[in-house]
């Protein structure tokens, strides 16, 4: 692969640096890189930037020159993906690859854990996760002078999980996803994982309070939706329909296109984008009057396959980001929500629909295929806010005798 692509590139990116204002010493950095380029590309065939940047920075110690490396070769990828140094979003162009720094023992036992993962149809964001926390603790664990699973003590992955005065130094999220590793079946390796397993620290899992709508918030968001003089915009009822009835997450409403609604079998239909599972939705009433609605009155004229668009030029398509702001402002028009510490994203309205179902005793299949889970287990955060159900859960305490003054704190 040739990184350079050819002289104009090179001149080409020069130019824009000088334009864009880059000091004379970056620019000189940057010419420095492209001459090791043309000098070593062709010995060493690399296949990516991030592979380049790799190399040079083996012939370093310093960790200033590396971070300098890295910088360069950012701006390289950048330039090459783009033809700009001005990205679309922020993006680590480079992040730190641990598994390349792996002994080919270790790589091998991550590698059988991701064959495993994808013939039990684990997403490869779900995989990648855990093979990037247990990356850290076999470097950690290779550092300390082991070569086999066998040579990992409890001491030693200890020492990667706790400070130096034993307490805990990373997160329970990390143990979760370097456990779902020695879960797995590795083959040869599996009876010194389950070994492994048993060291993991006991870490709690902490969960925050989960906020949801009360009925009283739910009907006053509901009013300014069926209002049509609610002080909200076509394209924030069109979106607060969908968000309110059907639960669909922010980046998949964001990425809703023309093709996915179907208007004569009244059907939602689409791929969502976190789990590339298909989800079939009913098209109401009145949502595809909110939908008709804002197509032929308030969206700007484009010939974008996206329903939703910017509503200032240039007009193109809004993110996931661009439907919570409208959340935001679907709970200021209903005058919910208005507390510092009240959450008031578009996430919260998944919450909300899965706690009415469950309280109108809908089936739990039903509420995970509405909701687009492809594990029926995830259903279980969101019913956590089921206060209907949770009551019946909660013993009585009227046989313990409790004095008057407490209830009248």
């Amino acid at each position: 692969m040739n990184l350079l692509q050819s002289d104009n590139t090179y001149e080409e990116l020069i130019q824009h640096m000088e334009a864009c204002g880059y000091s004379p010493y970056h620019i000189q950095r940057v010419k420095r890189e492209m001459k090791w380029l043309s000098q070593n590309q062709d010995a060493h065939e690399f296949s990516s930037y991030e592979e380049a940047c790799r190399l040079r920075s083996l012939e370093t110690e310093s960790d200033e020159m590396k971070e300098q490396f890295r910088s360069v070769y950012s701006l390289f990828r950048r330039y090459a993906l783009y033809g700009t140094l001005v990205t679309p979003v922020r993006e680590p162009l480079f992040r730190q690859d641990t598994y390349s720094l792996l002994a080919p023992y270790f790589q091998n036992i991550l590698d059988i854990y991701k064959e495993d993962s994808i013939r039990r149809g684990l997403k490869p964001g779900t995989y990648k996760s855990s093979i990037s926390a247990c990356s850290g603790l076999f470097l950690h664990c290779q550092k300390e002078g082991c070569e086999t699973l066998e040579d990992i003590t409890e001491d030693t992955v200890l020492s990667y999980f706790c400070d130096e005065s034993g307490k805990p130094a990373l997160s329970s999220s990390t143990k979760v996803n370097i456990a779902s590793v020695f879960h797995a079946d590795l083959g040869m390796y599996t009876n010194a994982a389950r070994t492994i397993l048993s060291y993991l620290p006991a870490l709690n899992r902490r969960r925050k309070n989960i906020q949801y709508l009360t009925e009283e918030e739910m009907s006053s968001v509901k009013d300014v939706l069926m209002s049509e003089k609610g002080n909200i915009t076509l394209r924030n009822r069109a979106i607060g329909m969908l968000l309110f009835f059907t639960g669909m997450r922010s980046s998949d409403i964001a990425g809703l296109t023309f093709s996915n609604i179907d208007w004569e079998k009244e059907e939602i239909r689409i791929f969502q984008k976190k789990t590339g599972n298909e989800l079939v939705l009913p098209l109401t009433a009145s949502i595809g009057n909110a939908l008709y609605d804002y197509i032929t009155m308030e969206r700007p004229q484009s010939g974008s396959k996206k329903i939703f668009l910017c509503e200032r030029t240039p007009c193109k398509p809004i993110s996931a980001g661009t439907v919570g702001n409208d959340a935001g402002r679907l709970y200021e028009a209903a005058s919910v929500r208005q507390g510092k510490q009240d959450r008031k994203g578009a996430h919260l309205f998944r919450h909300n629909l899965a706690t009415s179902f469950s309280r109108n005793d809908i089936p739990r299949p039903v509420i995970s295929a509405t909701l687009g889970h492809a594990d029926p287990d995830s259903l279980d955060h969101y019913l956590f806010a089921d206060i209907a159900h949770l009551r019946d859960c909660a013993i009585s305490i009227e046989c313990y005798p409790v004095g008057k003054e407490v209830f009248s704190l």
